[in-house]
């Protein structure tokens, strides 16, 4: 009976130290590796706080986030869907580099949350159908430079705007172009035939 107990023992301290040296071996848990991860185990990964995902010019982590501030598309994308907007891509892709994707990388901040706030003041239901990708008009304020957004028409939002904001002019392609205020500075809301193509300074 003593010699059972003193193999049992031997064992157990074998396997407690092969286990121990198995755990010390194992590599934790990323963003980096879990898309090694086969899709069918559902495991929480956790992204950063979204003030972490904006870097202010030069590549530095903005500490309080500016208007300036460019966001990277996880983070954009956590805080449009927690606001309650919603995305769309003709593509189901976010890849910045197709133009039938739909992508919030390098997204001004500011942009971002005046879109936000479009959806509060409106109570409109509010969905992104443009926003960075490459396919849209080069320029300053352009969608490439984070400051535009499109945003598909629906009976709410269309007349919020154009109730809402005065008319200003027609663009070259036919859009009509409507912004808040004379301020050279303001807001553009261009009606574009599916879409609003909004220009958020």
């Amino acid at each position: 009976m003593t010699l059972r107990h003193s193999w049992w023992g031997f064992a157990g301290a074998i396997m407690i130290v092969l286990l121990s040296q198995s755990a010390t071996q194992m590599k934790p848990l990323t963003a980096a590796n879990a898309r090694h991860l086969s899709y069918e185990v559902s495991l929480p990964v956790r992204l950063p706080p979204a003030r972490t995902l904006a870097t202010a010019p030069g590549g530095r982590t903005a500490t309080s986030v500016s208007a300036t501030a460019r966001l990277a598309h996880a983070g954009a994308m956590r805080q449009l869907l927690g606001a309650g907007l919603r995305w769309r891509s003709s593509g189901h892709c976010t890849d910045r580099t197709q133009p039938n994707c739909t992508s919030l990388e390098g997204l001004r901040y500011g942009t971002l949350s005046q879109a936000i706030e479009l959806k509060r003041r409106s109570d409109c239901r509010i969905v992104v159908t443009g926003g960075t990708e490459v396919g849209h008009n080069s320029g300053r304020y352009s969608h490439e430079n984070g400051y535009k957004l499109d945003i598909a028409h629906n009976p709410c939002i269309d007349a919020y705007v154009t109730r809402r904001f005065g008319y200003w002019t027609t663009r070259g392609d036919g859009a009509r172009m409507y912004r808040p205020e004379a301020a050279r500075d303001a807001d553009v809301y261009a009606d574009e035939a599916n879409h609003w193509d909004i220009l958020f300074r």
